[in-house]
């Protein structure tokens, strides 16, 4: 085994204490959670952030719901898409306290069976 510097080791530690509140999560929750992290990276490194209201909703959504898209807009809104459950699309707003405003709401029936 090769030798790794304090940072890695840290790091190491770090994530290992975090995957332990992963251990009572079914394969589909990681999964779920897994697509939800990666949208997550991707909306930090656009300078995107979400509150805590914000990832509630998202989370409520994701339980029964496909991650499709986190998008940032103006003013700490949250631009998010779901698929699933009958739906080919749902996308809405999410406003930094969590408010879901209707008219920033469309969704999509699936054609499919």
């Amino acid at each position: 085994m090769g030798q790794f510097d304090f940072k890695t080791i840290q790091w190491a530690r770090r994530i290992t204490v975090l995957n332990q509140q992963f251990s009572d999560l079914s394969p589909t929750e990681l999964e779920k959670l897994s697509v939800y992290l990666v949208k997550l990276a991707q909306l930090r490194a656009s300078d995107g952030e979400l509150t805590e209201q914000q990832q509630q909703v998202i989370f409520q959504h994701l339980h029964i719901k496909e991650l499709i898209e986190l998008t940032p807009l103006k003013k700490g809104n949250i631009q998010v898409e779901f698929s699933g459950k009958g739906l080919e699309y749902e996308r809405f707003l999410i406003r930094p306290d969590g408010r879901v405003p209707n008219h920033k709401y469309e969704s999509k029936k699936s054609t499919s069976s």
